[in-house]
């Protein structure tokens, strides 16, 4: 398959315009800038015993190993994850009904900025849309637009006060 080339200087500009918005999201997780593998964008999350809880924003820049969504790139994606999807952790936060994954996509479906709640796996919830075609400047503003209506979803749902707030497990380890 030829893969489409992505010019990165109008999604570096969305990401810049993203940093004072997202403050506390840099300022209460873990974070590191993705520009590789695919994707492009910011990796946030917190460890909590051996699994690593958190999400990403930004764009998927090559469609392989998303098949499943069919991206048309630059795709614009807002999701979370659990990691490894085998950890109790995934379990509780994702895969059970009545989970966070659940509450905070079905709040996302009141507040009409919808996420998929996908529940076998590590990315349990997503949000996606195809910024192709868009002239440079108009690309910027639409990622940013997209990206904060799909936090909105997040911060009604207190997503993110709930995973800062899991406990750590009791069982000591042998």
């Amino acid at each position: 398959m030829a893969r489409d080339s992505v010019r990165k200087q109008p999604l570096a500009r969305a990401m810049r315009r993203m940093q004072i918005p997202l403050r506390r999201i840099r300022q209460n997780f873990e974070t590191r800038d993705v520009r590789d593998g695919g994707l492009y964008g910011k990796l946030w999350w917190r460890l909590l015993d051996g699994a690593r809880v958190g999400g990403f924003f930004g764009f998927i820049t090559d469609p392989e190993g998303w098949e499943d969504l069919k991206p048309s790139v630059p795709e614009a994606v807002v999701l979370a994850f659990v990691r490894p999807r085998a950890h109790p952790l995934h379990r509780r936060l994702v895969a059970r009904k009545g989970s966070l994954f659940e509450k905070v996509a079905r709040r996302s479906r009141y507040e009409e900025v919808p996420f998929i709640l996908r529940r076998d796996r590590a990315e349990g919830l997503l949000r996606h849309r195809s910024m192709r075609g868009r002239p440079d400047e108009i690309l910027a503003l639409s990622a940013c637009d997209f990206f904060m209506t799909s936090f909105r979803a997040f911060w009604s749902s207190d997503f993110l006060q709930t995973i800062q707030k899991l406990p750590r497990s009791r069982r000591k380890k042998r």
